[in-house]
């Protein structure tokens, strides 16, 4: 009933209980003389267009503000998550075939701006990595599962490092697993059964997402009284509330579609129920969180007053400096400038390009190795 075009009756290939190509056709009216899908389309797109507003507004203000490329360009990773969360989702919505293609691809997003978010506490703690060295090395911190017992510093950050880098390697690998094996008609959305795909993929990304939540919330539990000044409280809810709600509302419809609640009639075609509905709500959700994103990921402690937005000639090293309610600042032994060149193209291009990513986690990998070996040779 509205889940299988007119040309196609048939389950999919080898028993999958979807079609191996899905349409959304039927449903009677929902609103007016408009089914549910076409409601849903206006709803999310309205939606959609705000989101990107509001978070390429900050991005925007980011990539002409930046007076600090290191922080700011992660920021702009981070933020990122919410645009991409959103037009994927919506483009889920118009076209339902690409649904399983695309839920992949929102993970990978997903763990990027994890990724990035623990680097930028890392810079929070210290800008350089001769001071990440400095300050980990001095550093001591509880064990999760063994409180009375000490973790040396680099050990920790070396921990927590790899706990967080497997997110995005594990989501990749998996978001191209499940395009070749949904080509291959061996993924199955709709199925558990364990000779298709979907349930090991799940069961992967599930599990490594896990680890690297769970790695940031340590990280930030050990480290928030060292960089106070920063709000990552602020940072990391807006954060964790908007990962924690995608992650809650799927396990929810996992729940309600078990238990039959969740079904097909009149109204709701099971193109509705298992894709329309879900990607609705993350796109309607998506909305308030962004004013808290906006929030929590401002420019205002980046701006520089009377400052020339032309590139700097060299690199400057900002530090965090007690704050006076909500007027922070920033202060360099440098002449500060804005480095995002006009109208911020060389901040976005440096946001673009994907070797940029690359290139930091590989200086990161050596910062910690070489760190590492060092305090060996000294013991």
């Amino acid at each position: 009933m509205g889940l299988l075009s007119p040309r196609q009756t048939g389950l999919g290939s080898y028993g999958c209980p979807l079609p191996d190509r899905i349409e959304n056709a039927g449903g009677g009216p929902f609103v007016g003389n408009l089914s549910f899908y076409q409601f849903n389309m206006i709803v999310s797109g309205a939606c959609t267009a705000i989101v990107l507003f509001l978070t390429l507004g900050l991005m925007g203000r980011h990539a002409m503000r930046m007076s600090n490329p290191k922080e700011q360009i992660k920021i702009m990773r981070i933020v990122n998550m919410i645009p991409s969360y959103q037009v994927l989702s919506f483009i889920s919505i118009c076209v339902p075939n690409s649904y399983i293609y695309l839920q992949g691809v929102t993970e990978v997003f997903q763990a990027i701006a994890l990724y990035a978010f623990l680097m930028l506490l890392c810079d929070f703690l210290a800008p350089t990595d001769q001071g990440k060295v400095e300050f980990f090395s001095s550093l001591e911190t509880k064990r999760q599962w063994q409180p009375k017992k000490k973790r040396n510093g680099l050990v920790f950050l070396s921990l927590t490092w790899w706990s967080v880098l497997q997110y995005p390697i594990i989501t990749w690998i998996a978001a191209v697993a499940q395009v070749v094996t949904q080509l291959l008609h061996r993924y199955c959305l709709g199925s558990t059964a364990p000779h298709f795909a979907h349930v090991w993929i799940t069961a992967a990304t599930s599990l490594s997402t896990s680890v690297a939540i769970n790695a940031i919330i340590q990280f930030y539990t050990n480290m928030k009284g060292y960089m106070k000044e920063h709000h990552p409280l602020t940072k990391l809810l807006a954060f964790k509330l908007i990962v924690g709600l995608v992650i809650l509302e799927k396990i929810l419809f996992l729940i309600l579609e078990g238990v039959n609640v969740l079904h097909r009639n009149e109204i709701l075609t099971y193109v509705d129920v298992m894709m329309g509905l879900p990607e609705m709500i993350i796109c309607v959700q998506m909305v308030p969180l962004c004013f808290l994103v906006l929030y929590a990921y401002r420019t205002k402690p980046y701006e520089i007053s009377n400052a020339p937005r032309t590139v700097a000639l060299r690199p400057q090293e900002y530090q965090a400096v007690e704050s006076d309610g909500d007027k922070d600042t920033l202060m360099s032994g440098f002449q500060k400038r804005y480095q995002g060149g006009w109208m911020g193209l060389n901040a976005w291009a440096a946001y673009l390009n994907p070797l940029g990513l690359l290139l930091d986690v590989i200086s990161a990998h050596r910062m910690i190795s070489k760190a590492r070996a060092l305090q060996k040779a000294q013991m």
